[in-house]
């Protein structure tokens, strides 16, 4: 069944860049440029790792891309990855290279990208960004959001709509797609502008469930805590203390779980709204061990690994 856009979240965005009912505008983000428009490379390899995707579900990834590129090599080892695990949307941070970044998109002929315009006061950048199956999936828009708040979201989060595709090209379920990266760092101040901006992601898509409309959104992205621990709970304690509301998915993932590689720590993370929960696989995200299963993997693409979460389709 056909379900309503979030196209809500998109105006809220616009009130929290200015004023209530402000027209968005023109896109905050934009596509990377298509296959064909840069040089023809080679078809991205499919066996590179074993898959974790499956042709039965729209799979979503988060994925930290340590400033990406880390080598020269980095785009192509990306599209063979994200080939190889079976990816749906990918969304994406730490691009420090927009073309690498449309070097990426191009040598995955099935696939488009959008990446965030924001760049820091001195022109430099770790953009968040996506990358999705155009053959599975449309994704319309591109803006970030909180913009007026760089001290708690240093880079704003990135918003887009999501339609998975049916077998005709119509749209069989509609939702929202949000990825950020929180502000790093281990201080007490640190923690404090991430426990904020928790408060205001949570608030942002709240305003949207009261508003009574069905609300179906997923946030993705490098939360830089691990919320086994007290503390860090306290951070994601907005959906955390509203089950009914949201689900975690990576608070489901066993203790020795790890996402970033040198601290052993999950600091990536799923969250989606009960209603988008109601559409996803009961069974926990999957974090592909890369790092044992490619050489030099830490080196040549990220310190982090990947989180999948499978959305089954009917």
């Amino acid at each position: 069944m056909l379900r309503p856009a979030l196209l809500l979240l998109c105006i809220a965005a616009a009130a929290c860049r200015g004023g209530a009912g402000e027209d968005p505008g023109t896109p905050d983000a934009g596509q990377a440029s298509p296959p064909d428009a840069g040089p023809d490379y080679p078809p991205p390899r499919a066996d590179l790792v074993p898959p974790v995707g499956s042709p039965d579900a729209i799979d979503i990834a988060t994925w930290n891309i340590e400033n990406f590129p880390a080598t020269a090599d980095t785009p192509r080892l990306m599209a063979d990855l994200i080939t190889s695990l079976g990816l749906d949307l990918v969304a994406v941070q730490e691009i420090a290279d927009e073309a690498a970044f449309d070097e990426l998109v191009a040598r995955l002929p099935r696939h488009g990208g959008v990446l965030s315009s924001h760049t820091y006061g001195n022109g430099e950048y770790q953009k968040v960004g996506f990358v999705y199956r155009e053959d599975l999936l449309r994704v319309d828009g591109g803006a970030l959001l909180f913009q007026s708040q760089g001290y708690d979201f240093p880079r704003p989060p990135l918003q887009v709509r999501v339609a998975v595709l049916g077998p005709g090209g119509e749209p069989t379920l509609e939702l929202a797609a949000i990825t950020v990266h929180l502000k790093a760092g281990t201080g007490s101040d640190d923690r404090e502008r991430r426990r904020a901006a928790m408060v205001t992601l949570e608030a942002h898509v709240r305003d949207l469930v009261d508003s009574g409309t069905e609300t179906e959104v997923v946030l993705l992205g490098d939360f830089n805590e691990h919320p086994v621990e007290e503390y860090a709970r306290e951070v994601f304690a907005p959906f955390l203390d509203a089950p009914a509301d949201y689900q975690v998915r990576t608070d489901a993932l066993p203790e020795s779980a790890r996402t970033f590689i040198p601290s052993g720590r999950v600091v990536d993370h799923v969250i989606t709204t009960a209603a988008l929960g109601d559409d996803m696989s009961g069974a926990a995200p999957v974090i592909p061990p890369l790092d044992s299963q490619l050489g030099g993997y830490v080196d040549t693409v990220s310190d982090h690994l990947p989180v999948v979460a499978a959305m089954p389709l009917d």
